[in-house]
C-alpha cells in the first residue's frame, strides 16, 4: 500500500487484490477507510458503491482463476474529484456498452449504476489486461 503526492497535489492510492469475490469487500472497506485519508471531501457511499461494482465486474468479467491480482487504484484530484481505477487480467476487450438487462434480472447493472451516481466511465487495454476507470466529480457535473 503506498499513498503519493505529486506536485499536481493528486493524492493517490493503490493496492492488489485477490481476484476473487472477498476482493469486494475488501475493496469497498479500504476505499471507506483511505478517502478521507486522501484528502476526499465528498460523501462515501457513491464512491465506495464504484469501487464495489468495478471490482464485481472485475472478478467476474476480467480475471481468470490464472491472475495473480486485481489492481484497484483512488486518485483524488485538487478539484476534488475522484478517479477509481481497476485493472484486471483479462485478455479480452471490455466492448460496447451491454444493452439495459431485463427488468427481473439480477444482475447486470452495475455500470448503468455507476453512471447513474453522475462518474464518467472509460477503459482501455493496458499490457497486463483491462482497466476501468471512472471519475467523480465533486459537487459538478462530469467533465466531458
Amino acid at each position: 500500500m503506498s499513498t503519493t503526492a505529486s506536485a499536481a497535489r493528486v493524492r493517490e492510492w493503490s493496492g492488489e487484490f485477490r481476484p476473487d469475490r472477498r476482493a469486494v469487500r475488501e475493496a469497498r472497506a479500504a476505499a471507506r477507510r483511505l478517502l478521507p485519508r486522501l484528502g476526499y471531501r465528498g460523501e462515501l457511499d457513491a464512491p465506495v458503491l464504484i469501487v464495489s461494482e468495478l471490482v464485481t465486474n472485475a472478478v467476474e468479467h476480467g480475471s481468470s482463476p490464472e491472475d495473480t491480482a486485481l489492481l484497484l487504484r483512488l486518485s483524488v484530484h485538487p478539484c476534488g474529484g475522484l478517479s477509481v481505477e481497476v485493472t484486471d487480467g483479462g485478455n479480452l476487450p471490455a466492448g460496447p456498452p451491454a444493452p439495459p438487462p431485463h427488468p427481473e434480472a439480477e444482475s447486470g447493472r452495475g455500470l448503468f449504476l455507476v453512471n447513474a451516481l453522475g462518474a464518467r466511465t472509460t477503459w482501455e487495454q493496458v499490457a497486463t489486461g483491462k482497466k476501468m476507470c471512472a471519475f467523480l466529480p465533486l459537487g459538478g457535473t462530469v467533465p466531458r
